[in-house]
């Protein structure tokens, strides 16, 4: 397929966005579909956010207006619509007049970014509301996890369910920043959002894969995976089309706040997909949570978001090989096409804060021996292109620490401090990119029949180190006191390189072997 980002918007926008009456909505079916239903709350949300990150505020105040004209009368945007037989949108027949959560915050995400792109207190106010009314209507304020829509209210089977592709933590960071009556509500759901993917992640560590639904445990009080059909299909226990939007959701929100509370389970989706390509395979659309494929084939509603994902960890071997695949998929169906326009832009924007250094040597997944030296070599780059606005400054860090850090199949970690304290000066004046290179050798064999490599997987990590912050102030008529601070830009994030360690541990045992 190879497109531009420009060509995704356009054919997006041109198949999808629709109008009605005073209003835009984004249609979601194929023409070819003979439904009556025309649009659903979800596919409203995308399209807010594909335009305001297109600036687009023409497209944005008609799905505005559309959305004002279909809130229920909680405050919350009604789920689906449908066309009557005189051509009108009525609600749809499925529960039409409740709400779907993930689509209202996406909505309320949209309407806070709008109104400070475009100074736009009509559109804070009615961010506001809605922030309110998803808190009062669409979450468990016990565990202060998403529930499934207004309608899964404490006297239904349904709320004691959750949907991971709900925890939509970047949304709930603008929440926090913007909603301050909530402040503190926000941020109690993003750190019990992140204890239940942490909690996830310590029943599939293999993998980091999550279920597209999650029921609370009575006993423990945690959510874990359901074990059948909850909602939609008897995949509802898997990785399915609800969780593949996981990945996006969590780089997306990685790349915003830097939580490393979230790394791991980053690098475990991003080591199980990452060996999936290195076999010669696909990334197939859904998965059992240990990792086994449902299906036989691949779709960019699965791939995209992962794409994301490798983008967000630096992890260019990857990001190489998933690029062939998408480059030769053929993009069909609205969510299909919603989900790759929507991860197509935030890619482009994963520059801010990746592009101030790249690890250039070693590879992802390089094979490597005991006792080896490797070359270790970065480059922290000039004049980086996106450093989040024309205003901020680079913000590179003091030095940066190389970690040798292995995780057995328990998810066990085990680390130790390789290099420590590498310069990562940029070249005078920002004119061109400064590459650094520094040799380290691998332990020995010793410590990896200590440590089988067959049974733990070993990455370097790379860790930026910053000792001080610092807000630079330029002169203004030589004299810094009173001249208007200059706000640095997002930091570097942590930079994962998993490695092969090829050890023969037959050999090891020859009374004959000579060390490694």
């Amino acid at each position: 397929m190879s497109k531009t980002t420009e060509q995704v918007y356009n054919q997006w926008k041109s198949k999808y966005l629709k109008s009605y009456k005073d209003g835009l909505y984004v249609y979601y079916r194929d023409n070819e579909d003979n439904s009556s239903a025309m649009t659903v709350s979800e596919a409203h949300g995308y399209g807010m956010l594909i335009a305001v990150l297109k600036k687009n505020q023409s497209d944005f105040e008609g799905l505005f207006r559309y959305f004002q004209s279909w809130k229920n009368s909680k405050g919350l945007m009604q789920w689906q619509q449908k066309k009557s037989s005189n051509g009108t949108f009525v609600p749809g027949d499925e529960g039409g007049k409740n709400s779907a959560t993930d689509g209202d915050i996406d909505i309320a995400t949209a309407l806070f970014l709008a109104a400070k792109l475009w100074n736009n207190a009509k559109y804070r106010t009615a961010a506001e509301s809605l922030a309110e009314s998803l808190w009062e209507h669409c979450f468990n304020q016990s565990t202060y996890a998403p529930l499934l829509g207004d309608w899964a209210t404490p006297d239904d089977s349904a709320y004691i369910l959750t949907r991971p592709s709900d925890f939509i933590l970047s949304g709930f960071l603008v929440f926090k920043n913007e909603d301050k009556q909530r402040q503190q509500i926000w941020t109690k759901v993003i750190d019990n959002l992140v204890k239940t993917f942490q909690d996830q992640l310590a029943i599939n560590p293999q993998t980091g894969l999550v279920a597209d639904f999650l029921t609370l445990d009575s006993n423990t009080k945690k959510y874990k995976p359901v074990t059948k059909k909850v909602l939609e299909s008897n995949r509802d226990s898997d990785y399915n089309w609800n969780s593949c939007r996981v990945p996006w959701r969590l780089s997306h929100y990685y790349l915003q706040s830097g939580d490393q509370r979230l790394r791991p389970l980053l690098d475990a989706e991003a080591n199980f997909f990452s060996t999936v390509l290195s076999k010669g395979s696909s990334i197939k659309a859904g998965y059992s949570l240990s990792g086994r494929p449902l299906v036989s084939y691949s779709d960019l509603a699965f791939t995209a978001p992962v794409k994301l994902l490798f983008k967000t960890l630096n992890l260019k071997a990857p990001l190489d090989q998933i690029n062939k695949y998408i480059d030769q998929d053929n993009e069909s169906g609205y969510f299909v096409g919603l989900v790759f326009a929507t991860c197509s832009f935030l890619v482009d924007g994963t520059t801010a804060a990746t592009d101030l250094l790249t690890i250039t040597n070693p590879k992802a997944n390089q094979p490597m021996l005991p006792g080896q030296q490797v070359i270790i070599q970065y480059t922290v780059h000039g004049s980086p292109k996106t450093i989040g606005t024309t205003t901020q400054k680079p913000n590179y860090p003091d030095s940066i620490d190389m970690i040798l850090r292995w995780t057995d199949k328990k998810n066990q970690t085990i680390q130790f401090l390789a290099l420590n304290g590498l310069s990562t000066d940029p070249y005078v004046d920002l004119v061109k990119d400064q590459v650094y290179d520094h040799r380290w050798k691998l332990p020995n064999c010793h410590f990896f029949r200590r440590y089988l490599p067959s049974d733990w997987t070993f990455s370097l990590i790379f860790q930026p180190q910053y000792h001080q912050e610092t807000i630079i102030q330029p002169l203004v008529n030589n004299n810094r006191t009173h001249a208007p601070t200059v706000p640095l830009g997002p930091k570097q994030p942590d930079i994962s390189i998993p490695i092969s360690v090829q050890f023969n541990i037959t050999a090891m045992e020859d009374p004959h072997h000579k060390g490694c």
